[in-house]
């Protein structure tokens, strides 16, 4: 039995929102902008099974990257750094840290557009 609807909606049922049974097939993908949320999944595949990913971001409760697998197993995602981390006490930090942030950022836009969930 497909669990990956049931973990979807779980998750956002705070929000009211969840996904049909007929939105769970490979190759689907899908943007729901409700409740402050703007989500993008997609439906792939891989070694472990079918598996929709999602990216989610809320007004006020940050982002969200996860998988849900067929079984209901989730996998946490890396998502975008919302802010610069750096020690003001320490010259060039600043700096350093915008350009780990900046190169960060870029790497995981880059999985995101290609996944096709930004």
């Amino acid at each position: 039995m497909c669990k990956i609807k049931e973990v979807f909606s779980k998750t956002f049922e705070p929000w009211h929102i969840s996904i049909d049974e007929a939105d769970v097939f490979i190759g689907n993908s899908k943007a729901i902008p409700k409740a402050g949320w703007t989500i993008r999944f997609t439906v792939e595949e891989d070694e472990k099974g079918m598996f929709l990913e999602y990216y989610g971001i809320h007004t006020r409760n940050g982002h969200a990257h996860v998988r849900i697998y067929n079984d209901g197993q989730e996998q946490k995602l890396d998502v975008l750094q919302e802010y610069i981390a750096y020690s003001p006490n320490i010259p060039g930090d600043r700096e350093r840290g915008a350009i780990e942030f900046r190169s960060y950022n870029q790497k995981i836009l880059d999985q995101l557009r290609q996944k096709q969930l930004i």
